[in-house]
């Protein structure tokens, strides 16, 4: 692996609940990093040359502000680079969000989020002013929105100009996923079938939690429980090289990475056996879950990607 991104998952907390969120469930259970976790992990990175920069997430990382600027006073001390994403719920004018990002100016990059979910909860301006904030200061940055079924990217787009977005470039699309409260909370015609066979991307943004827990991503990856491929250990009792190792060397891995989950099912031949099923394929991370929520069934991936490396 010649660069690495690794994400810390900082909180679950969030002033919002929006109904397409993944960062529940077995998440919710985790609590908030501590202080003392951050400064150990910088210290772990800065002696992992494959580590070129860290994310830190959540939940909403302004909720837990002490922690976000502790987070990056430790990157900054060992000269890692950072990103970090939020909701803007913050940016109630202008000139509170310049306020706020103007502690960030050395950031190599923010993600913002902003679609008919978060508007549920956050006016759309804050995350216009975050923008303008963010444009001002010359950080680099990107919002992401995220899609139902039906939803017309025109539109949004066009909604997103008339608010005063600077830049319509930084804005990138994603249809919503079944995961986390979106299994419960949207109804099943809302989620579009946008899952082609196609390498999973996400996969090479290893995510770390409070109490060191490391999954390969950022979507089902934390809410699959028990053993499966994408846990890969715990940073503070197995150590940093041995969960990169597990990273690079498992054959499932490299495959999400290399075919993508949709063509590792197709591998499988087996048929679909309920409504729930037929959702979870409907997206890259419900796909995930379909592969490795029943350990008997991960047996039979891991013997199908097997094959294909044989």
């Amino acid at each position: 692996m010649d660069h690495l991104t690794i994400s810390l998952f900082l909180t679950v907390r969030c002033p919002s609940r929006c109904r397409h969120c993944g960062a529940w469930e077995t998440q919710a259970a985790r609590g908030d990093m501590t202080k003392d976790e951050i400064s150990r992990l910088a210290a772990m990175f800065a002696e992992e040359p494959a580590i070129t920069a860290v994310g830190l997430s959540g939940g909403e990382v302004f909720v837990v502000r002490e922690l976000l600027h502790h987070a990056v006073s430790e990157l900054r001390k060992v000269e890692i680079p950072y990103t970090f994403t939020t909701n803007a719920y913050w940016a109630t004018s202008l000139e509170k969000a310049r306020e706020t990002l103007s502690d960030f100016t050395d950031t190599i990059g923010i993600g913002f989020s902003t679609d008919y979910f978060h508007q549920e909860y956050i006016p759309v301006q804050r995350v216009i002013n975050a923008a303008k904030a963010a444009e001002a200061l010359s950080i680099p940055y990107n919002i992401r929105v995220t899609m139902a079924e039906g939803d017309d990217e025109g539109k949004i787009m066009g909604e997103l100009i008339d608010a005063g977005l600077p830049n319509p470039d930084v804005v990138g699309f994603a249809p919503v996923m079944y995961l986390g409260q979106a299994r419960e909370r949207i109804a099943p015609d809302e989620f579009p079938d946008d899952n082609p066979p196609q390498p999973c991307l996400s996969l090479r943004t290893p995510f770390v939690f409070s109490g060191g827990a490391v999954y390969a991503c950022c979507g089902e990856a934390g809410n699959i429980a028990g053993e499966h491929p994408l846990f890969l250990g715990n940073v503070f009792t197995d150590g940093l090289e041995t969960v990169i190792e597990k990273y690079d060397a498992d054959p499932v891995l490299r495959a999400l990475y290399g075919i993508g989950p949709r063509r590792i099912w197709e591998l499988l031949e087996e048929p679909l056996k309920n409504d729930r099923e037929e959702l979870l394929l409907r997206s890259p991370c419900g796909t995930c879950r379909l592969l490795f929520e029943d350990s008997s069934r991960t047996e039979r991936v891991r013997r199908a990607v097997e094959g294909i490396e044989s």
